[in-house]
């Protein structure tokens, strides 16, 4: 009986919160997929269209790449991101027996009407730049659960969630004969296994819940391209002042009948300024400009803006607004070793300020 109950514990926490197998995001409460979050990017309230200079710029907009450092390596660069909704439920599901149906409906009954989410990536990198012209390939691991409990009454798990594992590639370069032009592409090739099923408290119960899991998957490949440009503004001023557009997904990446990712043009504009050792930046996206993505049309979503102000390289405090959500980040470089994290939250309602999901997100890149 005692093993019984810790295989289901066991499969129930492997099911939710997993960062390496399965899954897949369409979650009843809407929030808007990303691919890839970049924890610098997120502590900025999610701005990077235009800022684009490090190594998140492979999967943000690939015309950054013409100015990368003169080398770039990650060898070991771990992400984990987990939502408050989900430390409260793992918690209370210590006490929960996972083998009784009753316990699992409380359990679930408690948490009704919370948004579980959970985000995982490993992008091992490498790429320089030769002047104006940077290139730049990752092999990629990336995983989210973004789940909901619904139906008080019959409490339900929506379990939403994927597993992309593959390969990108890109280029970035100084457009010949137009100042302050840059352009880039980025080719990905993506693997990945999902799961959208709503389970109940007796499936979850079960002896065969894992098998369950096993026959709901779904898999599928698919392959893109990314576009992007970032023009500088000519004019000499206080500021340096960049606008970028970015495409991704092009065309439309479809796994299954029910995965894809859809293609997203996204417009950013960035203002920049060195002070001695001190630089800063504020810069502005405005996400999915052509309404392609389906969870809805709220236009307050799509708007992501923030700051950074960093010292000689080594410290840097950041901030934004995430979907109207304040946001939170810092960084410290030490060489070889870097610590990021962030503070930010999440629209997974109908509109901006409907219902906000506070999450958590850190890394740890070993690397130049």
């Amino acid at each position: 009986m005692a093993d019984s109950v810790l295989k289901n514990k066991l499969i129930f926490f492997i099911v939710l919160f997993s960062s390496i197998v399965l899954f897949s995001s369409n979650s009843f409460s809407k929030p808007y997929q990303r691919f890839y979050t970049g924890v610098r990017p997120i502590g900025m309230g999610g701005a990077f269209t235009a800022v684009s200079d490090d190594r998140n710029t492979l999967f943000y907009n690939p015309a950054g790449l013409s100015r990368i450092n003169n080398f770039s390596l990650a060898i070991l660069d771990p992400v984990a991101g987990v939502g408050e909704n989900s430390l409260d439920i793992y918690s209370d599901a210590d006490d929960t027996d996972m083998d009784d149906t009753g316990e699992v409906t409380d359990l679930l009954r408690k948490h009704t009407g919370d948004h579980l989410h959970l985000y995982a990536s490993l992008t091992p990198q490498i790429g320089f730049r030769i002047k104006n012209l940077g290139v730049m390939v990752s092999a990629f691991g990336i995983a989210s659960v973004d789940s909901s409990v619904r139906n008080p009454v019959y409490p339900e798990l929506h379990l939403t969630a994927r597993a992309d594992i593959g390969g990108i590639g890109g280029i970035g370069f100084s457009v010949p004969g137009i100042k302050g032009l840059r352009a880039g592409i980025a080719f990905k090739s993506i693997s990945r296994e999902s799961i959208d099923e709503v389970y109940t408290p007796a499936q979850i119960a079960s002896d065969d819940f894992e098998d369950i899991i096993e026959d709901d998957k779904q898999s599928g490949t698919g392959t893109g391209l990314d576009i992007g440009i970032i023009y500088t503004l000519p004019w000499d001023g206080f500021f340096q002042t960049d606008i970028a557009l970015t495409g991704q997904n092009i065309p439309e990446i479809e796994f299954d009948e029910n995965e894809k990712l859809p293609t997203e043009w996204t417009a950013g504009i960035a203002v920049k300024k060195e002070i001695g050792p001190v630089s800063a930046v504020a810069a502005l996206d405005y996400r999915d400009i052509t309404n392609s993505i389906e969870e809805d049309d709220d236009l307050s979503k799509r708007i992501h803006m923030g700051a950074e102000i960093k010292f000689k390289d080594l410290i840097a405090i950041r901030g934004g607004f995430n979907q109207g959500y304040p946001t939170f980040g810092a960084s410290l470089d030490l060489w070889v070793i870097k610590f990021d994290a962030a503070m930010y939250s999440e629209e997974v309602g109908a509109y901006a300020g409907q219902k906000e999901d506070k999450r958590y997100i850190g890394q740890l890149t070993i690397g130049w």
